[in-house]
């Protein structure tokens, strides 16, 4: 499976991986975040 930074680079939109970096880390934060409002019983999940 051809991931999108290998794709990026192969189009010559130049070296992506510190995007890829920050990326990866937002998504473990939203992952954590998401978690804790399902875990919490979130009011934003009965109303």
């Amino acid at each position: 499976m051809r991931t999108p930074a290998a794709t990026f680079k192969d189009v010559g939109y130049g070296d992506v991986s510190e995007l890829i970096q920050l990326l990866e880390e937002v998504s473990k934060l939203l992952e954590v975040y998401s978690r804790y409002i399902l875990d919490s019983g979130s009011w934003l999940l009965t109303t």
